[in-house]
């Protein structure tokens, strides 16, 4: 239960925002490494493990893996769908929001997550600088380190009195879009 949580945390992170414009050709995004969740307040608990993602235009994948290396869950998307297996049954979603509060007890912003996965603000939503490393939006504090240009290391991290989420993903490996997929009006 507790890697589901994980995946419909990253999964929230990564949902790309229906758009007019289809995706051209090799605009794929694909990351692969470790997942790291925590909670502390009421219903505290922490999940540390590997994932593999997938991100192209509003579909995608993710994958979830144990320390050991052990598949945990799987999940897919569309513009209008989620769903999460554990390799043994699944569990199916209108909306990434609905996944994630079903699982999390919190709506993560759809929209904004997309982008912040790619270590940038939604420029479409108000955001405030933080200390040159990151920045904050919409209640959420996203940091960002960068390793020769690319995202290395991604935490978002969120207080509510005595409440507090974080989620951090190590970037191992990356195949990123190609050269111009992350024009205006296309979802990369």
């Amino acid at each position: 239960m507790l890697a589901g949580a994980a995946l419909l945390a990253l999964l929230g992170a990564c949902a790309a925002p229906q758009r007019a414009r289809p995706q051209p050709p090799g605009c794929a995004l694909e990351y692969a490494g470790r997942i790291s969740v925590v909670e502390q307040g009421a219903r505290p608990y922490n999940l540390y493990g590997s994932f593999e993602l997938h991100l192209e235009g509003a579909r995608g994948w993710l994958e979830l893996g144990s320390p050991l290396g052990q598949m945990l869950a799987r999940a897919s998307w569309s513009a209008d769908s989620a769903s999460v297996s554990n390799g043994r049954q699944g569990r199916g979603f209108d909306s990434f929001e609905d996944m994630t509060e079903a699982t999390l007890g919190l709506r993560l912003p759809r929209a904004a997550l997309q982008d912040w996965v790619r270590g940038r603000p939604a420029a479409q939503l108000p955001y405030r600088t933080l200390d040159g490393e990151g920045f904050e939006q919409l209640g959420w504090q996203v940091r960002v380190r960068r390793a020769d240009g690319r995202v290395h290391l991604l935490r978002l991290s969120r207080s509510q009195g005595d409440e507090s989420e974080q989620l951090s993903l190590v970037v191992d490996r990356a195949s990123l879009p190609a050269p111009g997929c992350d024009a205006p009006g296309v979802s990369p």
